[in-house]
């Protein structure tokens, strides 16, 4: 396997390197500190992971990696992104399922990120991920916009309208959606994962086992302590919560 380290820094670009040498032998990698770089290479080596920094000197990656997918017929490499603060491509990765890094990078927080993008490129999500990532990407630079997120099930990897998701309930280590049509979609990540990824876009930690859309509530029942949704569920508030969503309510709606 081949991986292409696009980064500016030096010190950083060599950081990188030898985390993943030391740890994957069976990667080789392949560095460059501009895009028009990493383009040259990009043709020679056709890598199937690359580590790119969202800014560059001579442009963003974004914009690299969206001419690329315009240029081939089909995507057979995987992406993590790394900066050094959170910008506006940030919340659309988060959404797509694609992995990104803080700096400074901690070399587990870096092994843990291309393990996850060995097994993806393992079960083909490649296209889905990227395709995810640049529509959510459009959104936030328009003032609107509907929002998607990439769920993946043991099966597969389901692009849906953050609309269309009612609650999500934990189970054990892993999250049940509850959606607008279908059976849960059990996702093997816990749900404090998806609170962080969501909690942006108007979903709210109820309780410690549930995580609403709050878009969905149709009411806040105080005595009973619970929200009741639009499709008729009633999902327990916490104490501790209590404050919290009515602080949220009271910021949302007049």
């Amino acid at each position: 396997m081949n991986c292409l380290i696009v980064e500016d820094n030096p010190a950083t670009r060599e950081f990188i390197l030898d985390v993943i040498k030391d740890n994957f032998s069976e990667i080789s990698c392949f560095s460059a500190g501009d895009l028009g770089e990493a383009e040259n290479l990009f043709v020679k080596i056709h890598p199937e992971l690359l580590v790119m920094d969202v800014n560059l000197p001579d442009g963003k990656s974004v914009d690299f990696l969206s001419k690329l997918c315009n240029q081939i017929s089909a995507v057979h490499f995987k992406v993590i992104f790394i900066t050094a603060f959170s910008d506006y491509a940030i919340d659309a990765i988060r959404l797509s399922a694609m992995d990104f890094l803080l700096k400074p990078i901690s070399p587990v927080e870096l092994i843990g990120a291309v393990n996850k993008s060995i097994d993806s490129l393992k079960k083909d999500v490649r296209y889905t991920e990227l395709e995810t990532f640049f529509y959510n990407l459009g959104q936030n630079q328009s003032a609107m916009g509907e929002k998607k997120i990439v769920l993946k099930t043991a099966e597969n990897a389901h692009v849906l309208s953050i609309k269309q998701i009612y609650y999500a309930s934990a189970d054990n280590n892993y999250t049940a959606f509850i959606l607008d049509y279908g059976e849960p979609l059990i996702v093997s990540q816990p749900l404090k994962y998806y609170d962080e990824k969501l909690g942006f876009l108007g979903f709210l930690r109820v309780h410690q086992s549930y995580l609403v859309n709050m878009d969905h509530v149709s009411l806040y029942d105080k005595r009973k302590e619970s929200v009741l949704l639009t499709n008729g569920s009633q999902i327990p508030v916490s104490q501790s919560k209590k404050s919290t969503i009515m602080k949220f309510l009271n910021k949302q709606y007049l």
